[in-house]
């Protein structure tokens, strides 16, 4: 009895002791270092850090190199460029402290279990995961490193007609990634531009592809600063339901999401453009005048010829009512299969297109 209290308080006062808002790259490498992980054939792995990518919110990313070493041979193998996200060991001062730490750690755990489903799923248009573990008291999840940069970055407003195609090749690839990861019940949550990479990299078998990251939110049921602002959904992507459920959401959501951001990649513009301004004024939290925004400020201004129904998919897409929504638009993978159809109508084909054309002869052939 007094030993197990013992541990329990020394357990307790360590943990305390650890409780860092930051921890400096040289100590994460140091806990890496003194926590190596073994292989099922005795095969020992190795990361080194070599700069951080991002220190924000609750986990900070890193890349680094990835090898492994075998006893029989001290030579590297297996070696490659890695992204490794780490989990903060931290909570804010307050209630309950440890509980929302243990929240924050679990939620985690959970997003390295997802990513281990993806991957098993062998679903192409995700950053793959490479597993995760824990160096001391810090989980971290490692995951290939894609060159190339996120959605956000690729936004502007004049598009020539060749590169409209080429976009709306990338976006059906898009959808149909999505669209599969919903047959495999996994919901995303937190589609938005900075989630999304495009893989920028000729030696990549999915260059020039738009690729799914961060399923941080798909599983998690309490995560205190889950987004860049502190709550459980990203302003100006994410669907009414998220704020006003919280819970029990369904595929739905990323279909808000996913018609934002086709509008936003295709013309630059924000489709509901004065939601930021509201929730700023409103002191960054979800209002009711927010939400009425939603419901009437839809600002549509894609409009070519070509794609005749893509303009009304982005309305369907962003209806305020879920279930309006889903009754009103068809489902991703016929939405980007159809966009393959025109874009192949209009003589134009690449990788993504390509890989939406073989799939479905896979199909058909069962």
């Amino acid at each position: 009895m007094i030993r197990n209290i013992l541990a329990e308080t020394l357990d307790r006062v360590s943990r305390n002791l650890a409780l860092r808002p930051n921890y400096t790259m040289e100590e994460y490498q140091r806990w890496f270092d003194q926590n190596p992980e073994y292989m099922h054939n005795g095969a020992m792995q190795h990361i080194q850090l070599i700069e951080p990518l991002t220190l924000e919110g609750t986990n900070n990313l890193y890349r680094a190199q990835y090898w492994l070493e075998h006893p029989n041979d001290p030579s590297r193998y297996v070696e490659q460029e890695i992204v490794v996200k780490i989990c903060k060991f931290w909570a804010s001062p307050g209630k309950n402290r440890l509980h929302r730490l243990n929240s924050l750690l679990s939620a985690f755990q959970d997003e390295i279990r997802i990513n281990n489903l993806i991957h098993a799923t062998n679903i192409e248009g995700v950053v793959q995961s490479m597993g995760g573990g824990i160096a001391g008291r810090h989980p971290y999840l490692k995951m290939e490193f894609i060159k190339g940069c996120s959605l956000d970055r690729l936004f502007k407003k004049e598009l020539s007609d060749d590169e409209i195609l080429h976009r709306v090749a990338q976006l059906a690839y898009l959808a149909n990634t999505i669209s599969q990861l919903h047959y495999y019940q996994v919901v995303h949550k937190d589609l938005k531009p900075k989630n999304l990479l495009l893989c920028q990299n000729p030696q990549h078998k999915n260059n020039h592809k738009i690729l799914v990251c961060d399923f941080g939110y798909a599983q998690a049921k309490m995560r205190d600063t889950i987004t860049e602002y502190g709550g459980q959904m990203t302003p100006c992507y994410s669907a009414p339901e998220q704020a006003i459920m919280g819970e029990n959401l369904s595929a739905s959501v990323d279909y808000f999401s996913f018609g934002i951001i086709v509008h936003e990649y295709l013309t630059g513009e924000k489709l509901f453009p004065h939601a930021m301004d509201i929730f700023i004024e409103d002191g960054y939290r979800i209002t009711d005048r927010y939400l009425e925004y939603l419901k009437t400020g839809r600002e549509n201004r894609f409009s070519d010829p070509r794609f005749p129904e893509l303009a009304q998919w982005i309305d369907s897409l962003t209806i305020f009512d879920s279930f309006e929504r889903m009754q009103s638009c068809p489902n991703l993978f016929d939405i980007a299969h159809k966009l393959r159809e025109r874009v192949n109508a209009q003589g134009y084909r690449d990788v993504n297109t390509d890989f939406l054309w073989n799939q479905l002869r896979e199909y058909n052939r069962f």
